[in-house]
């Protein structure tokens, strides 16, 4: 009996799959750890025809070469630390960098007329609750 845990998508049929990849696997208990079998969870991608699988794998490899948290850790110019969860640290490369963004940022805006305005930094939990970001995050927010 087959049961389906996985909302989708799905396809109607295997034979609308020409190019398949497996990218992951993983061990899962069903409801409680009493449970008396472990499930596989399988995740994959399919494509019409091999030829698009290999131009996804080509552009998932073309953005990983260019993933900024390695490149930012190679090059020095940041890092992040459990102390400030999902904030980065700057090194002096790195700052030098944001300092020059920030100064071609502000040349713009001088350029069309923009007027620049700063918002504060902390906020009420209330904001974060209105956007969704405190359900999922509240845990390293402060």
């Amino acid at each position: 009996m087959l049961v389906d845990l996985c909302r989708g998508p799905h396809l109607r049929h295997t034979g609308q799959i020409g190019g398949l990849k497996l990218l992951t696997n993983s061990s899962s208990l069903w409801k409680s750890s009493e449970a008396p079998e472990i499930l596989q969870r399988v995740s994959g991608i399919s494509f019409p025809t091999p030829e698009l699988l290999r131009n996804w794998e080509a552009q998932k490899e073309e953005a990983e070469s260019r993933d900024h948290r390695r490149i930012g850790k190679e090059q020095e110019l940041f890092f992040f630390h459990e102390l400030s969860p999902g904030s980065c640290f700057f090194l002096p490369r790195g700052t030098r960098v944001y300092n020059a963004l920030v100064a071609f940022i502000r040349a713009e805006y001088t350029r069309r007329g923009f007027s620049e305005v700063k918002t504060p930094t902390l906020f009420s939990t209330k904001l974060w609750q209105q956007s969704g970001h405190w359900e999922h995050y509240r845990e390293d927010m402060f």
